[in-house]
């Protein structure tokens, strides 16, 4: 076991410091925004009443690329405005390597605004989590991103 001499308060903060930042990152991978992923957002609006369509382009940074084991997920927090459902991750070319994703069709999203709904600008608070790996530096981690979806309601 490792010891630092308790006479230098120097040395005790160093290492509150160190577990500070390291420990969330051992238990849980990358976390924060990391943006590997970028999303870009439909902006169609959606008809009071009628379930409509929200798509998600999302671009893979330069320099590095997503795995296709375990498969991206994207998690909405529930909420009493909308009914949504998450389409699956799909490959729009094909990468060179079998493990990774050469690049992504829109995600689509189908939202279905309550009844109590009205019409408006809202968000959806979401949770993207994948993996991902740096071509340039060869190293792969996990990423869990807040992402904040724009979404619009119009009057019929």
């Amino acid at each position: 076991m490792f010891r630092l001499p308790a006479s230098t308060p120097r040395n005790r903060l160093a290492l509150s410091l160190a577990l500070t930042v390291s420990i969330p990152l051992l238990i849980g991978g990358q976390t924060g925004s990391v943006g590997i992923l970028q999303p870009r957002y439909s902006q169609q609006a959606i008809a009071l009443g009628v379930e409509g369509k929200l798509q998600i382009e999302l671009g893979v940074k330069e320099g590095f690329k997503v795995a296709k084991r375990p498969a991206p997920k994207l998690q909405i927090n529930p909420t009493n405005q909308f009914d949504v459902v998450v389409g699956g991750f799909n490959e729009s070319i094909p990468s060179k390597d079998a493990d990774y994703f050469g690049g992504f069709k829109a995600l689509e999203l189908r939202i279905a605004p309550a009844k109590t709904t009205q019409a408006g600008k809202y968000s959806l608070e979401a949770k993207l989590t994948y993996f991902y790996c740096s071509e340039r530096d060869k190293y792969c981690s996990r990423s869990v991103e807040a992402l904040t979806i724009p979404v619009e309601v119009a009057k019929k």
